[in-house]
């Protein structure tokens, strides 16, 4: 098992690298100095952790995999195909493959991402195929170690 205290990272606004380009970067836009975080990758599914700042939008964009969207804290405007909803605290959404969509931070707000499956259909290249399962460098969050490292199930 590995588990992450989502409430208390540091912002992702804070990163002290910049981004790195390639096929291991986050697949998911980013605004200003805001950087999604990847928590873990699998054929299944990427977990990333994303801060907006009041104000701050992520602007019309799709992603090729079903995305899941959890409002850990704060509040966001998401528009999609024609509607717009205020999205509180503890808010959940899904987004089929390929759907447009616009984030806009109504007040600072931590949003947890699911993308499954990872990647999508024709999300990579040929070239980028052999990168799917790859961590960013830049954009990643360990998760706690375990009370007892000598039992990494504990």
């Amino acid at each position: 098992m590995k588990r992450w205290d989502l409430h208390s990272l540091a912002p992702s606004s804070k990163k002290e690298t910049a981004r790195a380009p390639g096929a291991d970067a986050p697949r998911v836009p980013r605004s200003g100095a805001q950087m999604p975080r990847v928590l873990f990758t699998s054929p299944e599914c990427r977990a990333v952790v994303l801060d907006l700042r009041a104000g701050e939008e992520l602007g019309d964009h799709h992603v090729r995999e079903r995305a899941v969207v959890e409002v850990l804290s704060g509040r966001v405007s998401i528009e999609s195909s024609g509607e717009t909803v205020d999205c509180e605290t503890g808010t959940l959404l899904t987004f089929d493959p390929g759907e447009l969509h616009t984030v806009h931070a109504l007040a600072d707000a931590r949003l947890l991402l699911l993308l499954a499956p990872w990647p999508g259909t024709q999300h990579n290249t040929e070239a980028q195929k052999g990168h799917d399962q790859h961590l960013p460098v830049n954009a990643v969050t360990e998760p706690i170690p375990p009370a007892n490292p000598a039992d990494p199930t504990a």
